[in-house]
């Protein structure tokens, strides 16, 4: 039985037998694991205090097998301020779950565990808008798991949108000039200069960078519809923890 530390932030918490719970976790290094908390809901959590959902913590665990045990946790940095607002909370959930879904246990993907650093920084610091918070981890998470959406050209007749407009299929996942986009038809939409502009951002800005832009109206309406469609679509899948999050925030679309 080998010791191993590392870093990880809290993903999810899962009860298991009387007593023990076990935390998937997300590595510095973009990685899944899953570890067993042995008597972390006792009275007295001691050492399990750290490993928590929202808690981005230093472990000392014990490795058997591909199996983690907790041996010691330390925190590093928590965002457990984030359940003292519900809609912060339910949000942060359904970014915990995305992620989840994105990573496995043989892949890394470092910009994932940055990502959702900076969206639960985001989130509890309250300084920028909730669905612009969403909407930029959706389109940069969705990229960096290999769905990224290609917008260097039209991706029907290949040449270069030099001017705009541009439109943008979200079942196609690329681009479109005007002239391809209303001779095929389909779900092109148009984008708006200032939704288009962020999503480039988004894009293509270092993750530290990634939701400091401002975007607001119909730009940002169509910037957030489009990130939760594009998101949905290519998962194949919903979320019980988006459905909490709309429930209390219902979408501004259109």
């Amino acid at each position: 039985m080998a010791e191993v530390k590392l870093r990880a932030l809290g993903l999810r918490e899962t009860d298991f037998g009387d007593y023990d719970r076990y935390l998937t976790a997300l590595t510095e290094e973009g990685r899944k694991i899953e570890i067993l908390c042995k008597n972390a809901r006792r009275g007295n959590q001691g050492k399990t205090i750290a490993a928590r959902q929202f808690c981005f913590a230093e472990f000392v665990l014990r490795e058997r097998g591909g199996r983690f045990t907790l041996q010691e946790a330390s925190i590093v940095r928590d965002f457990f301020a984030i359940a003292e607002d519900i809609e912060a909370y339910a949000l942060a959930c359904y970014l915990c779950e995305l992620t989840n879904t994105l990573t496995d246990e043989s892949e890394e993907s470092p910009a994932l565990c940055r990502m959702l650093l900076g969206a639960l920084t985001a989130l509890c610091a309250g300084k920028r808008a909730k669905n612009l918070v969403k909407a930029a981890f959706e389109w940069r998470a969705m990229a960096e798991s290999g769905y990224a959406p290609d917008l260097s050209a039209c991706g029907v007749c290949g040449r270069v949108i030099e001017t705009p407009p541009v439109f943008f299929s979200v079942r196609a996942g690329q681009a479109a000039d005007e002239a391809c986009a209303r001779r095929i038809g389909g779900d092109y939409a148009r984008l708006s200069e200032g939704a288009l502009r962020a999503l480039l951002h988004v894009l293509t800005s270092e993750a530290r960078r990634v939701y400091a832009f401002a975007l607001s109206g119909p730009a940002a309406a169509q910037f957030c519809e489009l990130a939760e469609q594009y998101t949905l679509y290519h998962l194949g899948r919903g979320f019980d923890s988006l459905k909490f999050y709309r429930s209390l925030c219902p979408p501004v679309f259109g």
